[in-house]
């Protein structure tokens, strides 16, 4: 019959301890190991916590900007509309616009018009072409 733990070899007391020793040194390592993650851990766990909030304000000062550019907006509009209307309301101003739509006039006034902008281009184009001389065939 064989017995396997009868043969075994009993380890020295220098061994042991150092068998000990390295035990301890991975203890040790494993211990610094853990302690960089937990540290890294919470530094990550804080900076969410802290900047969570700076972001959220950001986010807010750039929805309040633009909100107040839209406020803007819409007062330029409604003192544009309160403009017109008070313009609608005047009986003067509408028979103006009726006496300028059917180019009519009222007796002793005299209209004068501004050339839109492609009245005055065709215009400025009819004038270089009368300025510039035509050119004269040489006689060779």
């Amino acid at each position: 019959m064989y017995l396997p733990f009868f043969n075994r070899r009993i380890p020295t007391l220098a061994e042991i301890e150092q068998q000990r020793d390295l035990r301890s040194r991975g203890i040790r390592g494993m211990i610094k190991v853990t302690g960089v993650i937990f540290l890294a851990l919470v530094a990550v766990i804080a900076s969410m916590l802290l900047l969570s909030p700076i972001l959220e304000l950001h986010s807010l000062e750039q929805e309040r900007e633009l909100a107040r550019q839209k406020l803007v907006q819409a007062q330029a509009t409604e003192k544009e509309a309160q403009n017109k209307f008070r313009w609608m309301t005047d009986p003067e101003y509408f028979e103006q616009i009726a006496r300028d739509r059917a180019n009519q006039a009222k007796e002793g006034e005299v209209i004068i018009r501004r050339p839109t902008a492609e009245e005055q281009k065709l215009m400025e184009e009819e004038a270089r072409k009368k300025r510039q001389p035509r050119k004269q065939p040489r006689r060779d």
